[in-house]
């Protein structure tokens, strides 16, 4: 015993915990007294909940180390700590709370704590104005949810966590409520919960009178954010670059044996890299999951049309509405004058406000309804008095349009187009111009109905 004694169990947590790990049943005394020290501690935190308390920061994490050995004994361990937090997590000290959240997540990890509640308290955590602890959190809620599903779909775990994130969306804490958007939406990508509940839930979010939480939501249903889009195309622009310049090192140097070694090496090394890139990847399988996009497009055009956000905040909600109507083939007749409005060449971000005419554009749509919008496009970008690339752009629109809702495009306008095949400017708009002529060939068959082919179709022979 004299070894035992010299190794001063009572103050080397570390070595106690250790020696716990391999025999518990010889440690319980040690472990015991411990655990008073720590119940002593618990009652002067409550005392000062605002000062730093080292001492009770490392007796916190040795019991959640050794909470599997003496699981009678700690029965309400996690209970008391997730109290604690509860109570006094807006005072706490900020790293005091931290192994607090720590010790909850290693005794979650071994299965010791029950999910629901945790996951529940630590959203409530989020209220908190520290950004490590909120990323802490973050990674272990979207690590547990996925842990919980792993093996099979956890649907009461799920039901009850996904009505609890439905009232944090709308929490009065915008920080709070972004995060728990954040986690459906990494959820649904990783097709954790790829439910029509999680979609029809984070429709709530393009209602926020937040604008981080409205933006997230539409870039959910939008697909791949844009600015990460433009990340991974000069990226890959870089790594083109550098393949060139390899290449051209090379055939400007000395060629030697030595020398194209290292060519091929360094080329595979791009290769390698190039390989481990992610695809990309566009998922609209959401837009479909929701229950009824009617009513869902048109609180959004309602919202548009009185918004005072950003113009790239009403070009998002433009786009979202367009592919709502395109993809559901929804009747919103309010909301081609509305976009007829920004079709002028000198428009900010016109060639994207021309794809929401086009992708709002089906079949189905009354050809009245289509009419002045072409028309629009062809007054204001297919004259004389604008560039090429302006006249290129404006008959690409029309042909988008036109091929969605045929019969919306008239004789006269047929007619008039047709005659820039003998444009001088064939450099800008004669390829442009071959491609509608695709078109309007396919047209010539609706309009066999209506009596009038026959004097169109001369107008497209090259």
């Amino acid at each position: 015993m004299p070894g035992r004694q010299s190794n001063k169990l009572p103050n080397n947590l570390p070595q106690l915990q250790n020696l716990i790990k391999r025999d518990s049943q010889s440690y319980v005394d040690e472990f015991l007294q411990q655990y008073r020290h720590f119940q002593s501690n618990v009652e002067i935190f409550k005392l000062q909940p605002d000062k730093a308390n080292r001492e009770l920061a490392e007796l916190v994490m040795f019991l959640s180390q050794v909470a599997r050995c003496y699981k009678q004994q700690l029965s309400t361990f996690p209970r008391l700590l997730s109290e604690l937090l509860m109570s006094y997590h807006t005072v706490m000290e900020p790293d005091l709370r931290m192994t607090f959240c720590k010790a909850l997540i290693l005794l979650r990890n071994k299965d010791l704590i029950d999910p629901t509640g945790l996951l529940e308290l630590f959203f409530e955590l989020l209220r908190c104005h520290d950004k490590l602890l909120r990323k802490t959190l973050y990674t272990h809620i979207v690590t547990d949810i996925k842990g919980i599903n792993a093996k099979h779909k956890n649907n009461k775990v799920n039901t009850t966590l996904q009505n609890f994130m439905y009232t944090m969306l709308r929490d009065s804490n915008p920080i709070a409520a972004k995060i728990s958007l954040d986690v459906m939406v990494e959820l649904y990508r990783r097709n954790i919960w790829n439910d029509a509940k999680t979609v029809n839930v984070i429709t709530t979010a393009c209602f926020s009178k937040v604008t981080k939480i409205l933006v997230g939501g539409m870039k959910f249903f939008l697909g791949k954010d844009e600015d990460e889009k433009n990340e991974s195309d000069s990226e890959s622009e870089n790594e083109g670059k550098s393949a060139r310049d390899l290449k051209m090192s090379y055939s400007t140097g000395k060629k030697t044996t030595k020398n194209k070694k290292k060519l091929e090496k360094a080329m595979k090394v791009l290769k390698k890299h190039k390989k481990k890139k992610k695809p990309e990847v566009f998922n609209f399988s959401a837009i479909h999951l929701i229950h009824d996009p009617q009513d869902f497009s048109e609180k959004l055009l309602k919202q548009l049309e009185s918004s005072k956000e950003r113009f790239e905040v009403k070009i998002m909600m433009m786009e979202l509405i367009s592919r709502l109507v395109g993809i559901h083939e929804l009747f919103l007749f309010n909301f081609y004058p509305f976009i007829q409005r920004f079709l002028q060449p000198h428009q900010r971000e016109v060639t994207k406000i021309l794809l929401c005419a086009a992708q709002a554009s089906h079949q189905l749509v009354p050809p009245e309804i289509i009419e002045p919008v072409i028309m629009t496009i062809a007054n204001n970008f297919v004259t004389d008095r604008n560039s090429g690339e302006v006249m290129t752009v404006g008959i690409n629109a029309i042909k988008e349009v036109a091929g969605r809702c045929p019969l919306a495009i008239n004789e006269d306008l047929l007619q008039d187009l047709a005659q820039y095949k003998t444009h001088k400017d064939k450099s800008e708009i004669f390829l442009c111009f071959y491609l509608f002529i695709v078109l309007c060939n396919r047209l010539v068959f609706f309009y066999y109905d209506f009596g009038f082919a026959p004097s169109v179709l001369p107008y497209f022979q090259m």
